[in-house]
């Protein structure tokens, strides 16, 4: 029988897709720009400049000396056709075990009669319909997690940072429609035939033929005849490095440079498995990796009256990965014809901030290229904080995306900062298909 299989399977779709993730973000899961939408490239702190902008490192608070932050740990799940729901009710339903109890309620002893192959016909037709609300809807995932040692100094800042992130997307495409149709006719004439073997003869011919009924009139399955699919393919992506920043006087006006030179790991997987089969597929069937070094370039200028501006470019290499897959299990991965492109990806910011209130608003200058099976992004991210003495914060923000606004966000986020040097932060951010949260620990004094 193929419907355990595939339920396993349904299943297994979801809790890959759920647990793991989106277009590789611009920014870091970093629980203060997560609440104010995202922004962070002319706001950020010496704990996140290398995610945001290498040059905040020179144009931190002068009380600034030392930050650490470990960890930053978040995750997003984007369900844009409310696949989860459909899961849930195909498993409420039991539309599967129906089918299966009916065929084998025909197939004992004495079963060969006209309810029981009418009820194969309408159990069959519910499975069909149930599983056509799956086909072709999206779950995606994103999901980070990084770590920071920042020294910052308007003579020279500095920081190592090391951070993971990932994107991952599954579907399934349903192609079994006219198999499961075939079956439930098979059943409709199998009931025909029970009721009035003479009268219809042409139906019981139809029974005999199937591929579906043995010789001795009992109902199989040839599982060899599913065509359904589930791709799940996506990235995650590594970096380790140092940033360095420092502020130079053009023209007597003063203006913070940064760098962040890293080594860059990329881990690529693109599985398709048939919904069929009970053969899992080891890693190293899908998987693809590369190694690159690449940098972060960014420039940060304090203005009069508490104002900032910031501009960089993250990976300003660019760089081309195929998605590999082997043609058997076993065998040796090769290009599949799709990559991922890795481009400079560039951003401008702009803050206001005083003794109690941050506004910020960043604009993505470049589109994000699709990780997973996803669209591509450009966000525009508006945030603000307020800040009770430096022991407490409320932020909010938007983020809006200019090429798919479905993924327009708002957001909501608390930090709290005891003695003012020990900092906890949580963020949460979602509409009615999306939700995030984020969180943070840190030491800064």
């Amino acid at each position: 029988m193929f419907f355990k299989p595939l339920k396993l399977a349904l299943v297994s779709a979801l809790c890959l897709s759920s647990s793991a993730a989106f277009a590789l973000p611009f920014n870091s899961f970093d629980p203060r720009s997560m609440a104010m939408g995202g922004a962070g490239v002319a706001v950020g702190s010496a704990g996140t400049a290398p995610f945001f902008n290498p040059a905040l490192l020179a144009v931190t608070k002068d009380e600034d000396d030392f930050s650490l932050i470990l960890p930053i740990v978040g995750v997003r799940v984007y369900d844009p056709e409310d696949f989860r729901t459909s899961v849930d009710n195909f498993q409420t339903g039991n539309y599967v075990g129906k089918v299966k109890t009916s065929i084998n309620t025909f197939n004992a002893p004495g079963g060969l009669t006209l309810p029981n192959a009418n009820a194969i016909a309408a159990d069959t037709g519910v499975l069909n319909s149930q599983l056509a609300t799956l086909d072709s809807k999206p779950i995606q995932a994103e999901f980070g997690t990084a770590m920071v040692v920042g020294i910052p100094s308007k003579k020279y800042g500095g920081a190592f940072f090391a951070s993971g992130s990932g994107a991952l997307g599954g579907v399934i495409n349903y192609r079994d429609k006219q198999t499961l149709t075939d079956l439930a006719q098979v059943a409709s004439d199998a009931a025909a035939c029970s009721s009035d073997p003479v009268l219809n003869a042409a139906a019981c011919n139809a029974v005999a033929a199937s591929p579906y009924v043995d010789g001795t009139g009992n109902f199989t399955f040839n599982t060899a005849n599913l065509q359904s699919k589930i791709n799940i393919r996506g990235v995650a992506k590594a970096e380790t490095g140092i940033s360095v920043a420092r502020e130079i006087t053009i023209r007597e006006q003063s203006l913070a440079i940064g760098l962040s030179p890293k080594i860059v790991k990329v881990l690529m997987f693109d599985a398709v498995a048939d919904v069929n089969s009970n053969a899992t597929l080891t890693g190293d069937d899908y998987r693809a990796e590369y190694t690159n070094f690449n940098f972060d370039l960014g420039i940060a200028k304090n203005h009069k009256n508490g104002w900032r501006s910031g501009f960089v470019v993250k990976n300003v290499i660019p760089y081309s990965y195929d998605f590999k897959r082997a043609n058997t299990p076993g065998g040796t991965p090769v290009p599949t014809g799709v990559k991922m492109e890795l481009k400079p990806q560039a951003r401008v910011g702009v803050s206001h901030s005083n003794t109690w209130s941050t506004v910020a608003l960043d604009v993505d200058i470049t589109r994000n290229d699709p990780a997973g099976l996803e669209d591509k992004s450009q966000y525009i991210a508006l945030g603000g904080e307020l800040d009770a003495f430096g022991w407490a914060q409320i932020r909010a923000g938007y983020r809006a995306d200019i090429v798919n606004s479905a993924r327009n966000v708002a957001s909501l986020g608390l930090g709290l900062a005891l003695f003012k040097v020990v900092h906890v932060d949580i963020a949460a951010a979602g509409n009615k298909n999306e939700m995030g949260a984020s969180f943070q620990f840190g030491v800064r004094f």
